[in-house]
């Protein structure tokens, strides 16, 4: 990730928008997730746990407001 810095822009306007644009582009989430290795088998199984989650999610959601 890089930023120029803009005329007149100070070095707090030029951080927080380096800090966006790291959280735009899910630089930090991508890196944690290759820190360590996870087998294809795991990384199948954390994505059903995940579907589960949100169906879980979605069911309560929808129950409270029928």
């Amino acid at each position: 990730m890089r930023v120029e810095r803009r005329e007149g822009e100070s070095v707090e306007q030029l951080i927080k928008r380096f800090n966006k644009g790291v959280v735009a582009e899910r630089i930090t989430k991508t890196y944690r997730e290759k820190m360590h290795f996870v087998s294809k088998s795991e990384q199948r199984k954390e994505k059903r746990r995940k579907a589960e989650r949100n169906r879980r999610k979605r069911e309560r959601t929808f129950t409270r407001r029928g």
